[in-house]
């Protein structure tokens, strides 16, 4: 199995409508996506977000990078600050 995560701070006054967004043009494509296994996203205190997705192999997460990176634009366009991404091989215990 294979992660991609990205990290950041979001603005708390466009946090409703970036959420809605997301549940309405990224995350049914992310769903539909070959090897796509599960997606977290998950609030910290602070106003930072965690979002990490699941693949079935690094290629798979490679071939949903297009997609991925369009959908990041956007948050960096809305003032939503990217703070850290990346990826890599999952152990699961």
């Amino acid at each position: 199995m294979y992660a991609t995560y990205v990290l950041r701070s979001m603005q708390p006054e466009t946090r409703e409508t970036t959420l809605a967004a997301a549940a309405e043009e990224f995350w049914p494509k992310l769903r539909e996506a070959a090897g796509f296994r599960r997606f977290f996203l998950i609030q910290a205190e602070g106003g930072q977000t965690l979002g990490i997705a699941f693949w079935d192999s690094e290629q798979d997460a490679a071939a949903f990078r297009p997609i991925a990176d369009a959908w990041q634009a956007r948050l960096d366009g809305l003032g939503h600050g990217r703070i850290a991404r990346g990826a890599g091989e999952v152990t699961e215990v």
